[in-house]
């Protein structure tokens, strides 16, 4: 990945893009685009490629933009990211592939969006939130949750309740990564 973005900075530069004295500042955000674009399409092909691809894009982007507000854990390492975050989306998969009772998502999907409003935004170690930005996060937070949970009841509704399991899945998944998070900060209050 590291050569993938310096190739895309000294073409930037060679095309007068961005300055040479802007070039660690670019490379920064090429590879932080770059890790976070990866895993998404690492995911949607191997859901394409399984005949999920609704059921994916119904798990992943809901959980991406939930998880650019409610934060949670973050792995140290990118390749450790990396592979993890397709892990856990393929394990998402599975689950809304295999289990039968749809309706048992209903109360994970109640204890999930109660967690992520009482918790986001989670800090992260990476980048820390100002006061300001940590109130519009949970702001953000709370009506995308009520957002994606309409769309959740919609789809029961319109007795679609299989495409509303890839949705519970995302909120599932958004509390869940967050849980590593609230626990240290619990130990640390201890």
């Amino acid at each position: 990945m590291n050569q993938i973005v310096s190739l895309l900075s000294r073409w930037l530069i060679k095309h007068n893009a961005i300055a040479p004295s802007d070039r660690e500042l670019y490379e920064y955000a090429l590879y932080s685009f770059l890790l976070s674009l990866t895993p998404l399409i690492i995911f949607l092909v191997i859901s394409g490629v399984i005949g999920m691809f609704w059921e994916g894009m119904l798990i992943v982007f809901p959980f991406m933009v939930l998880r650019k507000f409610a934060g949670g854990f973050h792995a140290k390492h990118a390749f450790v990211c990396l592979i993890v975050s397709t892990g856990l989306l393929a394990l998402c998969l599975y689950v809304v592939a295999h289990i039968s009772n749809k309706c048992f998502f209903d109360g994970l999907v109640a204890v999930a969006v109660i967690n992520i409003i009482i918790h986001s935004p989670i800090d992260s170690e990476n980048r820390r939130l100002s006061e300001t930005e940590k109130e519009q996060y949970s702001w953000m937070t709370r009506f995308l949750v009520i957002v994606i949970m309409m769309f959740y009841v919609i789809l029961i509704i319109v007795r679609l309740r299989y495409y509303a399991s890839c949705v519970a899945i995302s909120l599932c998944l958004s509390a869940l990564l967050q849980l590593p998070c609230v626990l240290r900060l619990k130990w640390q209050k201890d």
